[in-house]
């Protein structure tokens, strides 16, 4: 049995077409698709597919200054904590 490895391309037919070597014999052969397969998470490639699909999932925007604000709540709380619940 002999093997051809090749790059070919699907097309939004989900069909593939091969022009093998002219010493391939005519007749019934087995094929094998390798592919690469999404990441599970599916995550975005690019920075505007991220954008795109956070908007479709609705998610809200904050502005820069917004997020200050929450870092500088969450920064305060830390300071503002009761040490002397701490074990020594």
């Amino acid at each position: 049995m002999r093997a051809i490895k090749m790059t070919a391309s699907i097309s939004a037919e989900h069909t593939l077409s091969l022009k093998l070597p002219a010493d391939v014999p005519v007749g019934i052969v087995e094929v094998i698709v390798l592919y690469s397969e999404a990441p599970a998470t599916d995550k975005p490639r690019t920075l505007e597919e991220f954008t795109q699909r956070s908007q479709e999932a609705d998610i809200p925007c904050r502005t820069k200054e917004e997020i200050d604000r929450y870092l500088e709540e969450e920064r305060n709380s830390w300071e503002h904590d009761d040490v002397r619940d701490l074990p020594r």
